[in-house]
């Protein structure tokens, strides 16, 4: 049996992200265990749709860039970019106009092909994983078709009734984590730390990214005391002060900053073609050490642990 897999990109990391926020998604590992899980035999290949910001919001940018680039590298997977339009709004209750970005042509774009790949029997299963209602009439014609249609969710809280009743079959994936993603080095293939100052701030920064593309591509971003105390990785210090000082290091270098996300100190690796930010006057939080940003987050949230991803 040939399975073809259908990622909603955003639908996809925001369920991960709002469910496993500790997590982060081996993508090949995945395929390779929703293939067998419903009795395929082989991927024929393995589609990834999202939507894309412009070239002016630098934040959700790069760390998106990375995890799509990483999925085009991966034997069998397609990843299908759209971009995102700029909206706005009115507030109901302050009047203030809200500014926003949304996707066009991701849902419409997965039903045309899960349908257009059906009749030309490309595949015999599909899996889609979305919990989004309008994936319900590919569904349904897949099924007309001759094919099976599984959807995969993280859990079911944002899973359409509609959808659900439609499916061959429903995946919850939050069961079966271990199998396809990592929370601690104990799960995670373990390698020794580098000891040299350079080579591991290296693997900091590569890490510092690697949480960025996790949290950033679904709306989220990393927290400063997140990364330092619970971020689990390959080839980085596992004692908090070791990864601090790497990251100072970092920041003293202007290959990675901190700033505030809605009273929270977030941290994100810059480019080697980033400029390091100017200091603002008015806004201490842009140049504040490290150990001063978790201080400040530790004073706000400090007994909330999710305070780094969202």
């Amino acid at each position: 049996m040939r399975v073809a897999l259908f990622f909603d990109g955003k639908n996809h990391m925001k369920a991960l992200r709002r469910t496993a926020s500790d997590r982060w998604l081996d993508h090949g590992a995945l395929a390779k265990w929703a293939t067998e899980h419903v009795g395929g035999e082989r991927m024929v290949a393995a589609y990834y749709y999202t939507g894309v910001p412009s070239p002016h919001e630098d934040n959700d940018r790069h760390a998106l860039s990375d995890l799509l680039d990483e999925l085009d590298r991966r034997p069998g997977f397609f990843v299908k970019r759209f971009n995102r339009r700029a909206s706005a709004r009115s507030c109901p209750h302050c009047h203030d106009m809200i500014a926003y970005t949304e996707e066009k042509m991701v849902d419409t774009s997965i039903v045309a092909d899960m349908i257009m790949l059906a009749t030309r029997d490309a595949y015999d299963i599909a899996i889609v994983f979305s919990g989004d209602l309008d994936i319900a009439p590919a569904i349904t014609a897949v099924h007309s078709l001759g094919k099976q249609a599984w959807v995969a969710t993280f859990g079911d809280d944002n899973l359409s009734r509609t959808l659900s009743r439609s499916a061959w079959g429903l995946i919850n994936l939050l069961d079966h984590l271990p199998a396809f993603s990592f929370s601690d080095l104990g799960t995670a293939p373990i390698t020794r730390v580098p000891q040299d100052p350079d080579q591991m701030d290296e693997e900091m920064h590569r890490e510092l990214r690697r949480a960025q593309a996790h949290f950033e591509a679904g709306g989220g971003f990393v927290g400063a005391h997140y990364f330092v105390h619970r971020w689990k990785g390959h080839h980085i210090p596992d004692i908090p002060e070791e990864r601090r000082q790497s990251v100072q290091r970092l920041m003293d270098i202007g290959r990675a900053e901190t700033y505030e996300v809605d009273g929270k100190t977030a941290v994100r690796a810059l480019s080697p073609d980033e400029a390091p930010s100017a200091p603002a006057a008015e806004d201490e939080t842009v140049s504040m050490p490290i150990p001063e940003a978790i201080r400040t987050v530790r004073r706000r949230k400090a007994d909330v642990e999710p305070d780094a991803t969202s």
